[in-house]
């Protein structure tokens, strides 16, 4: 019996590629369709309505809204009235009080006084080291004394001359006179006595230029190195230039100190105002004399009273051209005693300085108006209809603007 063969052996070895490929598509498409059946089968056996609950799930788009417009605010035109004020924070400070400085570059030797300190008017509050400066000023000293006393020898040795000249010639004159009387004239006795009298008045003559010129000028000249060498002293001491307290003193014994640098500040504390440091634009504002308000901390309630005493260089009167002067704020004079109100040195109060003042005018806030291209009009609503208007403003303040020209009272503006 012959063997059974597979359907493969009935083909020639080199057409079994070929079949082999055919078999493989034939596979592919049964497989092909017994997956299709299947998934048809299994939609069919899906409930009723499935099919829509599903396509229900997918997300839905959500509509964008209609942005709202938002409605301008609108003021009306009305009439009252604008107070323009400068607002501004000062302290309570001596009406005198000066900054302390060395005239003259050195390292401290000594210090004498303290802050907060009281000194009379000219007490020394420190000095340089100037051992050597108060060697030569004993030196000329010393000079000096001499040259005086040279000086007032010679004085009261010219005195008793004259008065033994003026002697001389009081005798000399008096023998004449017996002459005159018992001496013929022409006698030659009489003769010498005339003489004598012209001697004697040359003598007194003579004294009465004075002592000797060099002298004088010795004294002088002592006096000047003196002076001088004083001065140098002066310029290396820090004196008080009157009573007060000391405020600061930044010295430390030991340490350079740099000629004109203010190192110390004194102030009488006898009479207070106020001091406040100020920017251009507020000076620019204010003029010395003008009445003001002042409130204090303490009295939140209550004002007092004041004016604008001195105002910087170069906006009023005040100082700050020389380094003896460098103070640049502004000064302001209260009217009630420390007494009476209760401030104390160094108390924050409240400046309101009112600069103008109109009644009965149209005003509108900041807000209602407009400015472009240097141009500044208003919007007004005459009902459905908006027109822009040019305006001509006057007094503005933070919350109200003077309409010189341009709108009417009652007007409706709609602002920015």
């Amino acid at each position: 019996m012959m063997p059974l063969s597979t359907p493969s052996s009935n083909y020639p070895p080199t057409d079994r590629s070929k079949r082999d490929c055919l078999m493989g598509k034939f596979l592919l498409r049964i497989g092909s369709l017994l997956l299709l059946t299947v998934v048809l089968a299994g939609c069919a056996l899906l409930p009723t309505g499935r099919s829509a609950q599903v396509s229900s799930d997918e997300p839905t788009p959500t509509p964008i809204p209609t942005p709202a417009v938002p409605l301008k605010p609108t003021y009306t035109v009305r009439v009252g009235e604008i107070v323009k004020e400068l607002i501004f924070s000062g302290r309570i400070a001596p009406v005198v009080e000066e900054e302390l400085f060395f005239r003259a570059n050195g390292r401290v030797r000594a210090i004498y006084a303290k802050r907060g300190d009281f000194v009379e008017a000219g007490f020394v509050i420190a000095d340089l080291e100037i051992d050597d400066l108060e060697r030569e000023v004993e030196s000329a000293r010393l000079n000096l004394e001499r040259a005086q006393s040279q000086l007032e020898k010679a004085e009261r040795t010219l005195e008793y001359d004259r008065r033994v000249a003026q002697l001389n010639l009081d005798m000399a004159n008096l023998r004449l006179l017996t002459m005159v009387t018992q001496e013929p004239e022409g006698s030659l006795t009489l003769a010498l006595q005339r003489k004598q009298v012209e001697l004697a008045e040359i003598s007194v003559s003579r004294l009465e230029e004075g002592v000797d010129p060099l002298l004088i000028n010795d004294v002088a000249r002592a006096q000047i190195s003196v002076d001088k060498l004083l001065k140098a002293v002066q310029d290396a001491q820090l004196i008080a230039p009157f009573s007060g307290e000391l405020l600061s003193v930044s010295l430390t014994v030991g340490r350079a100190s740099e000629a004109f640098k203010p190192v110390a500040v004194i102030a009488d504390n006898t009479e207070l105002e106020i001091k406040a440091d100020l920017v251009s634009d507020q000076l620019n504002e204010l003029q010395e004399g003008l009445v003001v308000n002042v409130v204090l901390p303490s009295r939140p309630g209550e004002a007092l009273t004041g004016s604008v005493r001195k105002l910087p260089y170069p906006y009023g009167t005040g100082g700050g051209t020389t380094v003896d002067d460098l103070d640049k704020s502004t000064r302001i004079a209260i009217d009630q005693s420390q007494e009476e109100a209760g401030y104390k040195m160094g108390d924050l109060v409240r400046v309101q300085a009112e600069l103008e003042r109109k009644d009965n005018v149209l005003w509108l806030p900041p807000q209602a108006l407009r400015i472009f291209d240097g141009r500044r009009f208003a919007v007004v609503q005459d009902g459905d209809v908006q027109r822009r208007v040019d305006v001509t403003v006057g007094i503005q303040t933070a919350d109200r603007v003077e309409i010189e020209e341009g709108l009417e009272e009652g007007q409706t503006v709609v602002g920015q």
